[in-house]
């Protein structure tokens, strides 16, 4: 997602088609508009040479994925009305996707319990976690919201510990939660004391806190329901559902009469994010899965909150938005301890799962409980 959306960034072992099994470590920011659906091919070779077409592969992951938050706030800059903006960039990467899906000749048609699982993560990942990113970067910078996304794996980590049937985080990996975190409050700490930014801005850090829950809950549900359809299938429906959602919000909330306000510098951004953004750098990291070890390819994790705050500091100063993104001590120490915390999170062993209690066996009766399953 657009990035957010982490694009992504869950602990995922999911059934994929041809029966396949897999596990990987995925979160995208979220306005990347990638997806919990996709997964590395055990059967694909993993030491393919750096050639170019890797080369250009990770360069669209890392420097693409990394300017989605950028590309949010220019459309934002530019009059285009959230919901609608969120919505239109949505159905349109959907229907591109589904579109190559169905020219390759993959299985378009989706089983019930495919369906509901799209819909429902579509609408915590992308309704949720991407158009809540959205919304943030009303309020604050777009580097500040890329920073809080990528403390999304922490989140992931830290349900995951605590619920049953999955992995638990080892001795190294509770330490980099605990440092991710902090490096949270060091973002956050000039605020609290005043030393810069504005009332306001807390509304947006605490809508971007809100989207990494909703992401999280949506990569949690997408872990517990693995789907059989291929990774862009799943990824083109949960898009146009999602994106499809959106545009009703949008209409109901009254966005339509903005639209005729929106400048050509708003519908370029739309256009990147959903061409470059939702399609060309969801497809890169699709061949990196299916040709690099999955451990690089998870490298973006670190690498695009830097390209982030970077872009959003160059930006401003050639006048690609109103004014550059601030780049401090405390945002660079922030961005440092965070980058280090998750980079501990992911690579850190795990224990095995906590499993429920067995249940209790008690003697037949002529009827069954109310409290168990019919079946």
């Amino acid at each position: 997602m657009s990035g957010l959306t982490s694009d992504k960034q869950v602990s995922c072992q999911m059934t994929v088609h041809s029966g396949r099994r897999a596990s990987i470590l995925f979160w995208r920011a979220m306005p990347s508009g990638s997806h919990p659906f996709l997964t590395s091919d055990p059967g694909a070779p993993v030491s393919r040479p750096f050639d170019l077409k890797t080369l250009l592969a990770f360069a669209a992951m890392y420097i693409i994925w990394g300017s989605t938050y950028l590309a949010i706030r220019i459309g934002l800059e530019h009059e285009m009305p959230p919901a609608l903006f969120t919505g239109m960039r949505l159905v349109l990467a959907g229907l591109i996707l589904l579109t190559l899906a169905r020219l390759r000749g993959w299985r378009m048609r989706l089983s019930r319990h495919d369906l509901i699982t799209v819909s429902v993560v579509g609408i915590f990942l992308l309704c949720g976690g991407m158009f809540f990113t959205v919304l943030a970067e009303q309020y604050i910078p777009s580097s500040l919201s890329a920073l809080i996304v990528a403390l999304i794996p922490l989140w992931v980590a830290a349900a995951e510990g605590v619920l049953p049937g999955m992995d638990r985080l080892s001795a190294r990996g509770v330490a980099g939660l605990f440092l991710g975190f902090a490096g949270l409050g060091l973002l956050m700490w000039p605020r609290i004391i005043g030393v810069h930014g504005s009332g306001v801005e807390w509304l947006g850090v605490g809508l971007q806190i809100l989207a990494t829950w909703l992401w999280t809950t949506g990569s949690l549900i997408s872990r517990r329901r693995p789907v059989k359809a291929h990774a862009v299938v799943a990824t083109g429906y949960e898009m146009a559902i999602a994106g499809g959602i959106l545009l009703a919000v949008g209409l109901f909330a009254g966005e339509l009469p903005r639209v005729s306000g929106v400048s050509a510098g708003g519908v370029w951004a739309l256009a990147y994010l959903t061409i470059f953004g939702s399609c060309v750098a969801f497809t890169a990291f699709v061949w990196l899965l299916r040709n690099v070890p999955t451990s690089k390819v998870m490298t973006y994790t670190f690498v695009n909150p830097v390209v982030a705050v970077f872009l959003g500091w160059a930006a401003g100063t050639i006048g690609l938005i109103s004014s550059p993104e601030p780049v401090d001590g405390w945002i660079i120490a922030g961005m440092s301890v965070i980058v280090v915390g998750v980079a501990l999170t992911i690579t850190a062993p795990t224990r095995p799962p906590r499993m429920r209690p067995a249940p209790r066996r008690v003697a037949p009766t002529a009827e069954p409980s109310l409290a168990e399953p019919p079946a």
